[in-house]
C-alpha cells in the first residue's frame, strides 16, 4: 500500500474515534441529567456548550490531520463512530452508571435529607411563632408612627 493511502486510512480511523469521543461526552451529560435534575434553561445551555465543543473537536481534527480540508468521508467517519458507539455501549453505560450514581447518592444523602426535614420543621414552627409577634410589633409601630 502506498503511504498516501495509509495516511488516509489513519485519518479515517481518527475520525471514527473522534465520533466515539464526541458521543461519549454527550453520554456524560445524559448521566449528569439523570443524576442531578435540570431545568429547561440549564439543559439548553449545556447543549449549546456541548455543540460548541463538538464543533471545535471536529475542526481540530480536520485542521491537524487534514490541513483544514473538509472531506465528506471524514464527516461520514465521525458519524459512523457516533452511530457505532450509540448502537453498542452508549445505552448500557448511561443506564448503569446513572443507576449506580443514583443509588450511591441515595444512600449518602439519606441522613442529609432526614436532618434537612427536621431543620425545616423547626424553622416553620419558629416562623409561625415569630410571625405573630412581628405582626403585633408592626401594628404597634404603625400606630405610634401615625398618631
Amino acid at each position: 500500500m502506498s503511504l498516501g493511502i495509509i495516511k488516509e486510512l489513519q485519518f479515517f480511523g481518527l475520525a471514527v474515534l473522534r465520533g466515539i469521543w464526541i458521543l461519549a461526552l454527550y453520554d456524560v451529560l445524559r448521566i449528569l441529567r439523570r443524576v442531578v435534575p435540570h431545568g429547561v434553561w440549564a439543559i439548553a445551555l449545556e447543549d449549546v456548550l456541548y455543540w460548541a465543543c463538538t464543533a471545535l473537536l471536529i475542526f481540530q481534527l480536520l485542521y491537524r490531520e487534514n490541513d483544514g480540508a473538509l472531506r465528506g468521508y471524514a464527516l461520514f467517519a465521525v458519524a459512523a463512530g457516533m452511530f457505532a458507539y450509540h448502537q453498542t455501549v452508549s445505552g448500557f453505560l448511561v443506564k448503569y452508571i446513572s443507576g449506580v450514581l443514583n443509588w450511591c447518592f441515595g444512600i449518602l444523602l439519606k441522613p442529609v435529607r432526614a436532618v434537612h426535614r427536621k431543620v425545616v420543621q423547626v424553622f416553620r414552627v419558629a416562623g409561625r411563632f415569630y410571625k405573630k409577634k412581628l405582626k403585633k410589633k408592626l401594628k404597634e409601630f404603625i400606630i405610634i408612627l401615625f398618631s
